[in-house]
């Protein structure tokens, strides 16, 4: 899916943010949001930052050519992408910049198809549909990151019914 539009009355932010990798490496990131959001994810990254929660990689999806697969694959944190939501015609919070998806190889967005199979994005990180292993960056329900995005008014989209979007919060 190609991010490069932006819609009409969308205002967009770009901040910088600290993060720690799974080394323990401090690390510079940039994410492009909303400016309605830009606040509370300063606060979030922040407080992650000093918790030394790990995040592998934070850059705008321009720099994987606006390919969001690319940047998933690459396990890059990411919040603007404009796109549709999967199947619709409906604009997606990303393209709001009112979505945030985090470490999304390791939480990946799982759907059972009508036959039964799972179609699993990234395409790559069908060894992180089992929740019930653990591993690093996995995001679960009462962790670190969980606990933050919900209290800034975040829903997190490993709660939702029809599909676990493990790497997503939106506002």
């Amino acid at each position: 899916m190609r991010c490069n539009a932006q819609p009409a009355g969308v205002t967009l932010d770009t901040i910088s943010v600290l993060h720690v990798d799974a080394s323990g490496n401090t690390r510079h990131g940039t994410l492009i949001c909303n400016r309605l959001i830009a606040a509370d994810l300063r606060e979030i990254f922040d407080s992650l930052y000093k918790a030394r929660y790990p995040i592998e990689l934070i850059r705008p999806i321009s720099e994987f050519g606006d390919d969001d697969e690319q940047s998933m694959r690459a396990d890059n944190t990411s919040c603007y992408c404009y796109r549709p939501v999967a199947g619709s015609k409906k604009l997606s919070k990303h393209a709001l910049g009112l979505a945030i998806d985090i470490n999304p190889l390791y939480n990946p967005c799982v759907r059972r198809r009508k036959d039964g199979t799972l179609l699993v994005q990234p395409q790559t990180a069908a060894k992180y549909t089992d929740r019930s292993r653990n591993f690093r960056y996995k995001i679960s329900r009462g962790d670190l990151c969980y606990r933050l995005f919900l209290s800034h008014g975040f829903r997190w989209g490993g709660e939702w019914l029809t599909l676990k979007d493990y790497q997503h919060f939106e506002k």
